[in-house]
């Protein structure tokens, strides 16, 4: 298990992913296409920051600020500064890429 530390909590994050978690992730960019006959259609503008939350949901093991243990929510992920979340997600983009 990895251990990243951001301004106010550490995060320990898993060291890979199953077989299925990767399915789960790409799932998401799936339910954000349309495609016809034509070849691609539409793509849901949001689509990519839900891959990312599918990601950080995955990977995100235990975040603890001080003594306290919290639970991985969207609000949490949107209210970390811009460098902590850019850092969280350089950390797990490295575990989804793992192969």
């Amino acid at each position: 298990m990895k251990t990243i530390k951001l301004t106010n909590c550490e995060i320990k994050l898993v060291d890979s992913l199953t077989w299925g978690q990767y399915q789960d992730i790409e799932d998401v960019i799936m339910t954000g296409i349309e495609v016809d006959n034509a070849g691609l259609k539409k793509i849901s503008p949001t689509i990519m920051r839900e891959q990312k939350y599918k990601m950080l949901e995955i990977c995100i093991n235990e975040i603890k600020e001080g003594e306290e243990i919290k639970t991985f929510s969207k609000e949490w992920m949107d209210n970390l500064s811009k460098n902590d979340g850019d850092e969280l997600m350089k950390a797990v983009d490295e575990i989804s890429k793992k192969k």
